[in-house]
């Protein structure tokens, strides 16, 4: 797939202010081969060392390797998803971390997840976790264990196992009502997001995920 090309603005100080079907949260295209967009921050400086844009057939992309590790990278955003409730992207797994299991401690590794901020107060953080998981089933739902009340980490699984290892996978979700089932309400007026992280780890198992990222997309339709 070549680049995503969709007229939009471009956000200034976080905000999306152009009235569109579309906003463009990010498709790599922006800096040279080999570096990774200003706007996206990393927990330590060696993050950069295994996030990195990547090119083939004239389309770039995240790539992402980790080796015993559990580094990500964040990109601030401030998106209503009951103005903008669909959020899409495309990720391809190339190694998966052996026995991985999201939701044990001593197993919680991901090959790919895409993490969205719901509540970003250090006290009690909130995000909603998809992943591409090694061992729990395609659909499954269940929560970090890292996160400790009142803080939480709604995980929700949308690929599993390596049936599709090495191909690109389009996801689309209706964010919003994932966010009304997870968190119990009938009706949301309006609810913000304040940043998307993307993660592959490998630090539990002690051993190697591999995955790459691009089009990530929120729209109204």
């Amino acid at each position: 797939m070549g680049r995503l090309i969709i007229l939009v603005l471009v956000s200034v100080g976080g905000w999306f202010g152009y009235q569109t079907d579309v906003v463009i949260v990010s498709d790599f295209e922006e800096v040279a081969v080999g570096e990774l967009s200003s706007d996206w921050h990393q927990r330590r400086k060696s993050d950069l060392l295994e996030y990195q844009v990547m090119s083939q057939e004239g389309n770039q992309y995240l790539h992402a390797a980790t080796a015993g590790t559990d580094m990500m990278v964040v990109k601030k955003i401030e998106i209503d998803i009951v103005e903008y409730p669909y959020v899409s992207w495309r990720w391809r797994v190339h190694e998966l971390p052996v026995m991985g299991d999201e939701s044990v401690k001593q197993y919680c590794d991901v090959p790919a997840s895409i993490s969205f901020v719901t509540n970003r107060t250090r006290l009690v953080p909130k995000s909603i976790k998809y992943t591409w998981s090694t061992t729990l089933t395609e659909g499954a739902v269940t929560e970090s264990p890292f996160a400790f009340w009142p803080a939480r980490t709604d995980i929700i699984v949308l690929e599993s196992g390596a049936e599709r290892q090495g191909q690109w996978v389009t996801v689309k979700r209706n964010i919003l009502e994932d966010y009304k089932k997870i968190y119990g309400k009938k009706s949301v007026k309006s609810k913000v997001l304040t940043a998307i992280a993307i993660m592959s780890d490998s630090d539990n198992t002690g051993t190697t995920s591999v995955a790459d990222y691009d089009d990530i997309v929120f729209s109204k339709y």
